[in-house]
């Protein structure tokens, strides 16, 4: 391999090969783990997120049994302003974790070759 492609020749040497095949396959199955990782990632924090939701959630029951009370109105509000934002937050993460899974298996073919 040419002096050019310096990160082909890094690879090359972990691999102990010298076959561009060999060496895509190697990439591909890397950035296949990298997407898989990022994957699990958001997964995790978006078990987190709708724990806080499912949390939050509670506690706007709760201070929605004591009906209208100028003391409850302003908390009420902050918490259902945050778990729009949360419900925002997981929705998102949920699109990137599609996308991760979806880029994982992108390139499949050279990984079957």
């Amino acid at each position: 391999m040419a002096r050019r492609f310096p990160k082909c020749q890094e690879i090359a040497k972990q691999i102990g090969g010298r076959r561009i095949d060999k060496i895509l396959r190697e990439i591909f199955s890397r950035e296949k783990e990298a997407y898989r990782c990022d994957e699990r990632d958001y997964n995790e924090r978006i078990e987190e997120v709708q724990a806080r939701i499912d949390h939050r959630h509670e506690i706007i029951i709760e201070l929605e049994k004591y009906g209208f009370d100028p003391i409850v109105d302003e908390p009420l509000a902050v918490l259902k302003a945050a778990e729009q934002d949360d419900l925002a937050e997981r929705a998102r993460l949920i699109q990137m974790s599609h996308i991760s899974a979806l880029r994982a298996t992108e390139n499949q073919g050279w990984l079957r070759r």
